[in-house]
């Protein structure tokens, strides 16, 4: 199965791609016999490329590990445009690096096993979660925070020793 990222194939033979996405959850039945959890959310999705290089395309293996290493214009790491079927059917369109990169030298096979994961950026429940937390903000009523204003000029308009 390919991967691309921002266009840009992963180079490479017997490449395997895996998804996966954690439904987070706490136990909540203590030392009872109930089926009690906690709804913590969804984390963002992971995909784990394996894949073997030839060792004869070293370029490819070096333009991989750049990619990997890449800064944007903040000195984060960059986010990419991901596009595989698997990816796709876990709604995981953004994706940076994540981890480590290896590769493993193969004599037999003359080639790199190389291994590496890209953890999901701007996934469908953050943006959710930011929608939501957007609206709060607006739906919420503004808290009084002159109260200590309003003592202290009290204070100053009384007369005395």
């Amino acid at each position: 199965m390919s991967l691309a990222i921002d266009g840009w194939n992963i180079p490479g033979f017997e490449t395997r791609v895996d998804a996966s996405v954690k439904l987070a959850g706490g136990d909540m039945s203590g030392f009872g016999s109930f089926a009690l959890s906690s709804d913590q959310g969804v984390k963002p999705g992971l995909i784990t490329v394996k894949t073997k290089i030839p060792m004869l395309d070293e370029s490819e293996l070096a333009a991989l590990i750049a990619k990997a290493k890449a800064l944007d214009e903040n000195g984060a790491r960059v986010v990419y445009t991901i596009t595989n079927a698997l990816a796709e059917a876990y709604k995981i369109r953004k994706a940076k690096f994540d981890g480590e990169v290896k590769a493993t030298e193969l004599e037999e096979k003359r080639a790199w096993q190389v291994t590496f994961k890209l953890v999901e950026v701007q996934s469908v429940s953050e943006r959710e979660q930011q929608q939501l937390d957007e609206q709060a903000s607006t739906n919420a009523e503004p808290q009084a925070t002159t109260s200590n204003d309003d003592v202290q000029n009290k204070f100053n308009e009384v007369e005395g020793p």
